[in-house]
């Protein structure tokens, strides 16, 4: 046990750290090329922060492992929610005006009913892999209302463009690498723990991947840039729940013969009504509404982890 808890930890900080330099790569070759700045912040910011979700769920899929697949997905939303969204309101309250994000609460909200109405199906195949991928480039259509404007901009030079290249493979390369090394122990633990794949996944590999969206909303919030780490939790969610699950699902279909998962995706369709209901009524997130959320969170792990255990 305690090797695979090791193995586990060691790979996350592999993961995070290597996650960072694509990142940081990614925007100095976006700034090479000059990207609009609204389409830099969708693509690199909320996509960016989803990067360790994509990349531990499609190899989950891809090694076997669905329950870990599907369980990140699920999981990984709703701690951006209730987790990253309730401590950050918990340290301070949110000010955000109400047009800001009503809109992409209830974009978010509508997006969140596809995987529950697919999760009435025994499974989630290909086609409905191909189907949440479509529905991704719609949002992304939507999110991004600039078109690229291409050209060399001043001030990143051609030095620092192919160093950036070379930083991004090798981040690409080491967060492969310990995702592979994050399933197989996350694998390990399940087993000898006697518990569901999928509960590892919704928990321990799920906080794991909602570290970079933890860090960077935190710095977001605590500099007053709450739009900013509100949109980012959005954009990340719908990402998880659309280009995620359906990259994951177009490798290997996903099974559904696991009863968390149905109680993990009526909690998050639950979770976004009540935020979409805060955002309704009132011009931000108070640090009681972020208890709220922090506690829908505990209340959550624990009845994943009951379910778990019953079906165990």
């Amino acid at each position: 046990m305690l090797p695979s808890i090791l193995i586990f930890l060691l790979s996350l900080g592999v993961l995070v750290i290597a996650s960072r330099w694509v990142i940081a790569a990614s925007i100095k070759i976006a700034e090479y090329f000059k990207i609009a700045e609204l389409a830099l912040g969708f693509l690199l910011i909320a996509f960016a922060t989803s990067f360790p979700d994509f990349i531990v769920s499609t190899t989950a899929s891809y090694e076997g492992m669905g329950g870990i697949a599907l369980g990140d997905v699920l999981g990984s939303s709703i701690a951006n929610i209730c987790l990253v969204l309730g401590a950050a309101a918990l340290i301070r309250t949110i000010h955000i005006k109400r047009e800001q994000t009503l809109e992409s609460a209830e974009l978010l909200l509508l997006i969140t009913l596809i995987p529950l109405i697919l999760l009435t199906r025994e499974e989630i195949g290909r086609p409905e892999g191909l189907i949440l991928i479509i529905v991704f480039l719609f949002y992304a259509l939507f999110a991004i209302k600039e078109k690229f404007t291409m050209g060399l901009k001043e001030g990143v030079t051609k030095k620092e463009w192919s160093r950036a290249v070379v930083m991004f493979v090798i981040g690409i390369a080491l967060t492969l690498v310990s995702a592979h090394f994050i399933i197989g122990s996350a694998s390990d633990m399940a087993r000898i723990l006697g518990v569901s794949e999928a509960l590892i996944g919704m928990t321990i590999v799920a906080f794991g991947t909602t570290l970079p969206e933890l860090a960077i909303d935190f710095t977001a919030i605590r500099t007053g840039h709450s739009a900013l780490a509100i949109g980012d939790i959005f954009g990340s969610c719908v990402i998880n729940l659309t280009l995620v699950l359906g990259a994951a699902a177009l490798i290997n279909p996903l099974s559904n013969g696991v009863m968390v998962f149905t109680t993990a995706i009526t909690f998050l369709v639950g979770v976004n009504i009540f935020l979409w209901y805060i955002l309704m009524k009132h011009e931000g997130i108070t640090k009681r509404y972020g208890l709220m959320l922090l506690l829908a969170y505990i209340i959550f792990i624990e009845v994943e982890t009951i379910w778990a255990f019953n079906a165990g």
